[in-house]
């Protein structure tokens, strides 16, 4: 479920999503990227694993991606999930960590190059680190390349 992952190319990185959301971040230049498949907005002063919420994954994709030689000015982000799972609602928490996704990368300063968010299915999301491709496939299996 919730969980960070790193690889070097030409690896590829897998999850499951249905209101969480899924942020592959990389740098072209070192090589590495990182994929977390968060669970919920803001870790509200709970310790947890850090994957579990969209504040702390981001926060250490950076920095194991920093410790990885990748540098701050090129990191780069696709972002796919936040599915409103249950009835339509913009309190869901699919919508809040769509919302908290995108915050917490602006102010990481990574620079979000695609996104494929909201909806109202599931989707399995690959990351490719030999091309930084995202492949969505939705759960009626639609699939797009992001």
């Amino acid at each position: 479920m919730a969980g960070l992952k790193f690889a070097q190319p030409p690896d590829i990185l897998e999850t499951l999503l249905g209101f969480c959301v899924g942020i592959a971040v990389w740098d072209e230049r070192s090589g590495c990227g990182g994929l977390a498949h968060a669970l919920l907005p803001d870790r509200q002063g709970k310790v947890a694993s850090p994957g579990k919420f969209i504040d702390t994954a981001i926060l250490e994709l950076k920095n194991r991606l920093l410790e990885q030689g990748a540098s701050p000015y090129s990191l780069r982000a696709k972002v796919a999930g936040g599915a409103v799972m249950f009835g339509k609602s913009t309190e869901s928490i699919g919508t809040k960590n769509c919302e908290a996704a995108l915050r917490h990368l602006q102010q990481q300063k990574i620079r979000v190059v695609a996104e494929h968010l909201g909806g109202d299915m599931g989707r399995v999301i690959r990351f490719s680190l030999k091309d930084w491709s995202v492949e969505v496939e939705m759960a009626r299996k639609v699939i797009t390349v992001i």
